[in-house]
């Protein structure tokens, strides 16, 4: 690839914190434990309570009529098997599906839907929901997204009206936080076998994929994220940067020390200097809209020319249902196209 490895890495460790200007933060739950990816989920799918519990910072406490975890919030106390239930985060829809549940409600939305799930009653739009027509269907449970700030504002009048709430984080190092939610919900739903054998199958399909490439040649790359409004490069901890560094992919920002941030402003003279071998972009919203914003903030700067990437011909955008999206059962496949993109030797006729 490049010759001058030793100080392009040099180069990574300034720009960890010359990057750091603005930076997006996302609300997420405080004080939690992350366990290790892939942490070992061997335990008897029978028992239910603390005494099995591999997320005991996470989840609190287990009883015969309630779950309680801790959130963003913190300690939120739920009774298990919710019979209506509306959820006004797609990912989280098809999580709570995948945990064994069903729901009343839902967002508007095609992305991350399950097929029972397509002709439920919709809410509105993530960031507008009808307030009136939720209360309206008396759900028993709502499970909002911490990230969105008009959904905890909503907490107040679910408070006044009776309904249980579930503000959820998963934002940051979301393959952990996907593995830690999908047991949160399968003990909500009594349905711990569920998790063990999925979440055992997903978990080995993703590590075969990681020990394809522990012995190749660790790239770097730049992951770009563009909405239709603006540019920004995304960490080592958000969606697509977490799949990368679990690939062993040197992220040209792997970290900054900001809580909760996993994007943060893009500077085209920092990716000039680390020159990276893989331009990653992530969008969301319009693609097209997204695309011009690209061309606009980051393609007329004379500078993106020079880049070997751009040169060699490695600059990919990523497909939204796997790198926008959490990808939940899907993750194997998220994690495949990944590696045949930055490790194309590894990957060589599959």
């Amino acid at each position: 690839m490049k010759k001058n490895r030793i100080l392009s890495m040099i180069l990574i460790l300034v720009m960890a914190v010359s990057f750091v200007g603005c930076s997006t933060t996302d609300q997420e739950v405080k004080g939690e434990n992350n366990p290790g990816v892939g942490q070992e989920t061997k335990q008897d799918p029978n028992k239910q309570g603390n005494e099995n519990n591999p997320y005991p910072e996470y989840v609190l406490e287990v009883t015969d009529e309630t779950v309680t975890f801790m959130s963003s919030e913190g300690e939120i106390t739920v009774t298990k098997k919710p019979k209506k239930v509306a959820i006004l985060m797609n990912s989280y829809l098809d999580l709570w599906y995948m945990a064994g549940g069903e729901a009343i409600a839902r967002i508007d939305g095609t992305s991350n839907i399950p097929d029972a799930a397509m002709d439920i009653v919709q809410l509105g739009k993530m960031n507008a929901i009808s307030v009136e027509q939720l209360v309206a269907l008396e759900p028993d449970l709502v499970i909002m997204s911490t990230s969105i700030s008009s959904q905890m504002d909503m907490i107040p009048i679910l408070k006044d009206n009776g309904i249980e709430y579930m503000p959820m984080s998963g934002n940051i190092a979301p393959y952990q936080a996907f593995q830690k939610n999908l047991y949160l919900f399968t003990q909500i739903l009594d349905r711990q076998d569920i998790f063990y054998n999925e979440v055992a199958k997903i978990t080995a399909e993703v590590d075969q994929i990681r020990n394809k490439v522990k012995d190749a040649d660790k790239p770097t790359a730049v992951i770009l994220f563009a909405s239709t409004s603006k540019v920004q490069a995304e960490l080592a901890n958000s969606l697509t940067g977490e799949m990368a560094d679990l690939l062993g992919v040197v992220n040209i920002v792997p970290e900054v020390p900001i809580d909760g941030t996993n994007k943060i402003d893009f500077s085209m003279e920092k990716l000039v200097e680390a020159d990276p071998d893989y331009v990653l972009i992530t969008t969301m919203g319009d693609v097209d809209k997204c695309k011009e914003r690209i061309e606009q903030d980051v393609i007329s700067n004379d500078a993106w020319a020079s880049l070997t990437a751009v040169q060699e011909g490695r600059v990919y955008y990523l497909p939204k249902e796997l790198f926008m999206y959490r990808p939940n059962a899907d993750y194997p496949k998220a994690f495949t196209e990944l590696g045949k993109i930055v490790y194309p030797e590894v990957f060589a006729g599959e």
